[in-house]
């Protein structure tokens, strides 16, 4: 049977070093072809369950949800999380980063309560593995929180970032998660009326 020749390992990774580029720079477009691409030859060179193969695929469902694309981009993070969660468990720090992504993506889909479902299980898992001050953990709440707020659960919401905002006075002044969960809280508070 033919097959296309792909890149060794180390053309591999140096493909998704550049995709990560590409994505950090916002060229994501340029990062979803090369990603797109290298699936295939990820999956035969790696696995499919390999660590490499699933961050591709996180990667590429986050290229799909920054350029809106929220059903591709929804499924592409399921699978991700599907597989994470087989090679590692549900509540290891890399399938967390996949489930936080997949809830991000139901949220632009428009599938609230699926999203909202991913993100509160994600935010428990997190605070139970991680702590509940930790960035990863913080970042999935003012994610739900938002979220939350603006399917107009405004009390929910609201009580998810105050929450987060409590916690995240842990982190250094300036850290993006902080400012974003304290730009998130205030503008959610205004909405609110106070």
């Amino acid at each position: 049977m033919w097959r296309r020749k792909g890149p060794n390992r180390t053309g591999l990774r140096r493909q998704l070093r550049t995709a990560r580029v590409l994505f950090d720079t916002g060229d994501f477009a340029a990062a979803e072809v090369l990603l797109r691409g290298l699936l295939p030859d990820c999956e035969a060179e790696l696995g499919a369950n390999h660590g490499e193969t699933i961050g591709l695929l996180n990667l590429l469902g986050s290229t799909l949800y920054q350029q809106r694309k929220a059903a591709a981009s929804a499924q592409i993070a399921r699978e991700a999380t599907d597989r994470a969660a087989r090679a590692w468990g549900p509540d290891d720090p890399a399938t967390l980063d996949c489930a936080h992504n997949l809830g991000g993506a139901l949220a632009i889909q428009g599938d609230i309560s699926a999203s909202v479902a991913v993100l509160d299980d994600t935010w428990q898992r997190r605070t139970r593995r991680l702590g509940a001050a930790h960035e990863s953990t913080l970042t999935t709440a003012n994610t739900l929180g938002a979220t939350l707020f603006a399917a107009g659960l405004r009390r929910e919401g609201l009580t998810v970032l105050r929450q987060a905002h409590a916690q995240s006075m842990g982190l250094p002044a300036g850290h993006p998660v902080r400012g974003e969960i304290a730009d998130n809280l205030r503008i959610a508070e205004r909405n609110a009326g106070g």
